[in-house]
């Protein structure tokens, strides 16, 4: 049997707390920050499962990134997206 695994990155995080937008419709959800991989920081990339167990996906969090970058400097050489 499968389980579902969901993608999130995490928005922001307060104090102890990180704030996660879930799966395609960016639900947010409220996690405190010691149930998070060590080092995780804003703008990083998670899986979670449906026991949410946390898991570092940093394979999600490169290609965003490199996305956003290439995004960035088209928009410097006043390029279309």
């Amino acid at each position: 049997m499968n389980k579902k695994i969901e993608k999130a990155v995490i928005d922001r995080i307060t104090g102890e707390v990180a704030t996660l937008l879930v799966g395609d419709n960016e639900k947010e959800m409220l996690v405190d920050l010691e149930k998070l991989p060590e080092g995780i920081k804003e703008g990083d990339w998670l899986e979670i499962d449906e026991e949410e167990n946390f898991r570092a996906a940093p394979n999600i969090s490169e290609v965003r990134k490199k996305v956003v970058m290439s995004k960035l400097d088209k928009l410097r050489q006043g390029s279309d997206l």
